[in-house]
């Protein structure tokens, strides 16, 4: 017997016996009990009902789903009635293969993290852009539009980032990467973007001795570099600016290294909370067609965060 429980991890077997009344929303993952997404976006809803009587029975649940068994979990998310899904890594690129049509803007960032049933499938969309913009906006009192941005890493987030800075209509965009690989696959995939922009993309390694950033640099870090206690900071000291903006994509723990650094020489920084919830607000709006309210979001997040601590 389902418990329908919105603070339990499940896992794809519970679909056998799901039969819950009202709206399923959810997102899936691997691992995914750490998420905080049904924290805030229950909060959220609870707001949005208090509003309008037909989201009284909107529910946001947490499913674990390996990324092998994605393929069959989306169609039996969908015949069991869920109306939107999040999807967090590795399964937002995976997924691009699965569902039935895609947001232009989520096919140039290359990974979809929100989709919304429609009568024969799932439409595919990408909110991180969107989160990462107006989190920037909220949390440094800058903007991508004009800036000379530098972003870190170049996987699946570094894409979304570089894809929105450009969209924006940023100054300049530098990437910096470790794997000259993976940093020539992201250049490749973002430069016809650039040029139909006008926008100078350059790209370098952490010890390249060219690296050299703007005077005021917006510096995205878009690695896992700081997670733990123990790692370095992925870029010298030396090639930040005193005047740096920063925006950590991280934001657990809620300062890092890399953070500190920054801070102690003059600039200033943001973590990755409002992203996170700027791309749920983003969500749920595409679900609802509804303008949502962050404010109950970020309690939510700030409250599911510091019970971590």
């Amino acid at each position: 017997m389902v418990s329908y429980d919105s603070e339990v991890t499940y896992q794809l077997r519970d679909l056998n016996d799901w039969k819950y009344p009202g709206t399923s929303l959810a997102v899936l993952g691997f691992p995914v009990q750490h998420s905080i997404s049904p924290a805030m976006h229950n909060a959220a809803l609870a707001e949005l009902a208090a509003e309008d009587s037909q989201f009284d029975a909107w529910r946001y649940f947490r499913f674990e789903v390996e990324p092998e068994a994605l393929p069959e979990a989306l169609p039996l998310f969908f015949q069991k009635g869920f109306f939107g899904l999040n999807l967090t890594v590795p399964h937002k690129e995976i997924a691009l293969d699965l569902i039935e049509s895609i947001d232009p803007n989520a096919i140039e960032i290359g990974a979809v993290n929100t989709l919304k049933r429609n009568s024969s499938g799932y439409r595919g969309y990408n909110t991180d852009g969107y989160g990462l913009s107006k989190g920037i906006e909220e949390g440094l009192s800058s903007s991508l539009e004009g800036s000379d941005v530098a972003i870190l890493g170049a996987g699946g987030a570094a894409r979304a980032a570089a894809v929105q800075a450009l969209r924006s209509g940023c100054q300049s965009l530098s990437i910096v990467n470790r794997s000259a690989d993976r940093l020539e696959n992201l250049v490749n995939s973002i430069q016809k973007i650039a040029r139909e922009k006008g926008i100078p993309l350059s790209a370098f390694s952490p010890q390249d001795p060219e690296l050299k950033f703007a005077e005021k640099v917006l510096v995205i870090n878009a690695t896992s570099l700081g997670l733990n206690s123990r790692d370095p900071i992925p870029i010298p000291e030396e090639c930040l600016p005193p005047s740096t903006a920063l925006y950590d994509m991280i934001y657990y723990p809620r300062t890092t290294k890399l953070m500190k650094s920054v801070s102690e020489r003059g600039g200033r920084v943001a973590n990755g909370l409002s992203m996170l919830v700027y791309q749920g607000v983003r969500a749920l709006e595409i679900w609802s067609d509804r303008e949502i309210d962050p404010s109950p979001m970020k309690n939510a997040a700030n409250l599911a965060l510091a019970t971590k601590s």
